[in-house]
């Protein structure tokens, strides 16, 4: 049989890679549309949710602004737009959160025609004023002067005179909200006071505060029940056995009701926004301050769904939106840069020892290093972030990092995980990071005040959000490259990245066990975390089939994430 020529095997073989571009072209190009489309699909779901919550609000109106007396105290004030009831309600949020977390409560109550204010305590939010500069004696005395001062404005400022005042406070609120309370016993135009999750113990009387509503969640904190009950002891005379979950008492006084409620199925943070939170507080001020209030129907459960499908579409779009940017800046199949000497060498069981001694040894460094007193600004040398618990978390995360890094360098048997980007390709992920967070910051931390805490970050915050981001960076990025070496060894990188999001968050509750004087807060925050942590995963999944050797994506998105949400919750100290 005759050989073929090469001029005959030319012939051949073009014809057929002409037949086969096409195919490719239209492939791209096809998985670009789709992108397009679920991109456009998931704004349209996000821009959908923005208008049911501003519809939600549409007999509502919202304004800021800051009183200037001997605590600048940042105002959120939620007006009726109709004829509003001669009420004013004040409200202090929780430890970590801001007044935008409670704005849930805010606008169920202006439906109701009650002009409510919902301010920052010193420290939170955009407030300008430590938490504290003198330790925990500070404490209490600002939180009730910045009560004060938004009661009397509130009350200078409503609709008519003879304004009745209501008080509400959530969590640490609950002592800012019940001192001040406490502190005015003959003062007339207090009506009622609602405690949510409360912590305040003790100088409750038979008498004050007046009309006292107690409300605590079912799977609330360890003790945040027991202090309800108390309580009730203290402000009814009672025996703590008789205190049950649903409990009433009347003094001889007309205005010193107390009752004691236990919500079923809420935790200390769902109890915020839950619809059985608001319908047993407008049901108690209905029957203590105007009996008009609960007449117009509110919903708080489906604004907060509208919040979360707005969430969780804005999160989603971040997938094909990072698809049509690598594809825009030619990061497919980028270029990487490795040991010749080690490139083969990937993951092995080295890796995840590596790992855990990292975490160990930050863990170690963590106790010894971290001051014993809750109110220090944070272990030296970053004593001038000034902020609680985020410096904490982010000095372990560089410790372990350091760590983590230094193993992957100079470890013979683990240089091969550690395989960066070339110049370029390094340039357009750190690009494509920054991109990406600023359109989650721009989404998520707007939509979030609505019904959550407001994520968006004063220049207070902002510059912390960046240092805490180059503290977490290194340990991100040994972690992306341990899974990503395991992704090149197995094919897939989702067990290595599950398994090792769980270390990471068992070594967090780790951390908060060893140093719970210090950190025992952390528990506010550390589902959160959690929850970013294990999203990463699938993003990691999606990134690696855009970017191959994608670890300064997904690690400086990681970082940039983690600590925007580190500066913009926790309290500020002097």
């Amino acid at each position: 049989m005759a050989v073929p020529g090469p001029s005959l095997l030319r012939a051949r073989t073009v014809p057929h890679r002409l037949r086969t571009l096409p195919a490719t072209l239209i492939s791209a190009r096809g998985r670009l549309v789709i992108q397009s489309i679920l991109l456009l699909a998931c704004l349209a779901v996000f821009a959908l949710a923005t208008v049911q919550l501003r519809v939600y609000e549409r007999d509502v109106r919202r304004d800021t602004f800051t009183l200037g007396g001997s605590i600048p105290v940042p105002v959120l004030r939620f007006t009726p737009v109709g004829q509003p009831l001669n009420v004013v309600a004040v409200i202090a949020h929780g430890y970590s959160a801001d007044k935008e977390m409670m704005s849930s409560f805010g606008v169920d109550l202006a439906k109701q025609g009650i002009t409510t204010y919902a301010f920052d305590l010193p420290g939170h939010g955009a407030s300008t004023v430590p938490y504290t500069t003198a330790g925990v004696k500070e404490v209490v005395p600002r939180l009730v002067t910045s009560v004060g001062e938004v009661v009397d404005f509130a009350l200078a400022h409503g609709p008519a005179p003879g304004t009745q005042l209501v008080l509400i406070g959530y969590s640490l609120g609950t002592i800012a909200a019940g001192d001040y309370a406490l502190e005015h016993p003959n003062m007339s135009a207090l009506k009622a006071t609602v405690l949510v999750a409360g912590v305040l113990t003790d100088r409750l009387t038979l008498t004050t505060p007046r009309d006292l509503l107690v409300l605590t969640g079912q799977f609330d904190l360890p003790g945040i029940n027991d202090t309800a009950v108390r309580m009730m002891v203290t402000a009814c005379g009672v025996p703590f056995a008789s205190v049950t979950d649903t409990f009433h008492c009347q003094g001889a006084d007309p205005t010193a009701q107390r009752m004691r409620m236990v919500l079923p199925g809420l935790d200390h943070v769902g109890i915020v926004t839950a619809a059985s939170t608001h319908a047993a507080l407008l049901s108690w001020l209905r029957q203590t301050v105007d009996s008009r209030i609960g007449a117009s129907p509110v919903d708080a459960d489906a604004r907060l769904r509208w919040l979360l499908v707005g969430v969780l579409a804005a999160g989603l779009a971040l997938l094909p939106l990072l698809g049509l940017a690598a594809s825009a800046l030619g990061l497919a199949g980028g270029g990487v840069r490795a040991d010749s000497k080690s490139a083969g060498r990937l993951a092995t069981w080295r890796d995840g020892v590596a790992l855990i001694m990292a975490l160990v040894l930050g863990l170690a460094a963590l106790r010894l290093w971290l001051p014993w007193d809750f109110f220090a600004p944070g272990p030296w040398p970053f004593g001038f972030l000034a902020q609680q618990v985020s410096v904490d978390v982010s000095a372990y995360f560089l410790v372990s990092g350091v760590a983590l890094l230094a193993a992957l360098r100079f470890v013979p048997a683990l240089r091969g995980a550690l395989v960066l980007p070339e110049r370029w390709s390094a340039l357009k992920q750190l690009l494509l990071a920054g991109g990406a967070v600023l359109f989650l910051y721009l989404t998520v931390g707007r939509l979030s005040g609505f019904a959550w805490e407001n994520l968006t970050l004063s220049p207070e915050r902002l510059w912390r959000a960046g240092v805490y981001t180059l503290m977490a960076w290194p340990f991100f990025l040994g972690l992306r490259a341990i899974v990503e070496a395991a992704a090149r060894r197995f094919g897939r990188g989702w067990p290595a990245d599950l398994g090792a999001t769980l270390l990471v968050v068992a070594a967090l509750i780790a951390a908060i066990i060893f140093n719970f004087g210090r950190l025992s807060y952390l528990g506010i925050l550390l589902p959160i975390v959690a929850i970013v942590l294990l999203a990463f995963i699938g993003i990691a999944t999606w990134t690696r089939r855009l970017a191959p050797r994608s670890i300064l994506l997904t690690s400086v998105m990681q970082s940039l994430i983690l600590g925007w949400l580190f500066a913009a919750t926790l309290p500020l100290l002097a």
